[in-house]
């Protein structure tokens, strides 16, 4: 048999076996499982807690549905080693709880300004926009799982609610799309057609070139001139995209 990496978002509590199974007793630690269609399961305690990671609500964001938390972030970093390379440069290496390491490195101009904890500060942050965009990306592949095709499906059956990557193939296939909690008449962002900028001189200038041009993303306030965009964690961990044409 082939080996599969799975991950399905599920909903469980400790709950003893309810009868011998195999090697598995009666009474033994462990969780009790319901998926999504609503099939149930049990599985031992060691198993489940090497396979699932606890989901805790993000409370700046919807709480009725999946998010990452700022909680979920630093639980998931289990040691961090930070050392001085020569005279001005902190490098810090995380290992995750699953044993995946990500190294970071901060310097600064002159030795004489050099910090050493200054730099592991600088260093973790970046460690844990990392780990974000990890849990993030495993969070999505649980929610909607690994197929383009029921990610695109999504988009023509759903206009509300949706996650940053649904709104991306959204925007993809022609549409407009905002969060809730935009109120702005018109407000929204679109695959830019468009973006410019006005030169010193007073010339409106459309961006055209290779590294921005109109491959980008932009945003339409109330005047509906787009303009260039960046997303914060934020909007990409949002689960309230609309789209609004």
């Amino acid at each position: 048999m082939e080996h599969y990496i799975g991950t399905k978002l599920i909903e469980a509590e400790p709950c003893p076996a309810w009868k011998d199974a195999g090697a598995h007793r009666a009474g033994e630690d462990g969780y009790k499982v319901r998926y999504p269609d609503g099939y149930e399961s049990w599985s031992p305690k060691d198993v489940f807690e090497g396979a699932y990671l606890p989901l805790t609500v993000n409370h700046k964001l919807k709480p009725d549905r999946p998010s990452i938390s700022q909680e979920m972030v630093d639980d998931f970093i289990a040691s961090v080693e930070t050392v001085t390379m020569g005279d001005k440069t902190t490098v810090v290496r995380a290992t995750l709880r699953n044993g995946f390491e990500i190294v970071e490195a901060s310097a600064c101009v002159s030795a004489e300004n050099y910090d050493e904890e200054l730099g592991r500060q600088i260093c973790l942050e970046h460690v844990k926009d990392k780990v974000w965009m990890l849990l993030g990306f495993l969070l999505q592949t649980a929610v909607h799982g690994v197929s383009e095709r029921s990610g695109r499906s999504d988009v023509h059956c759903q206009t509300s609610g949706l996650s940053f990557g649904l709104a991306i193939e959204a925007m993809k296939a022609g549409k407009k799309v905002a969060r809730s909690g935009w109120n702005g008449k018109n407000q929204h962002i679109e695959l830019a057609s468009a973006i410019s900028y006005k030169s010193p001189e007073g010339t409106v200038v459309n961006v055209e070139h290779d590294a921005i041009g109109n491959q980008a993303v932009a945003f339409c306030g109330t005047s509906g001139v787009q303009m260039g965009w960046l997303a914060s964690q934020a909007d990409m961990l949002a689960e309230d995209w609309k789209i609004v044409e």
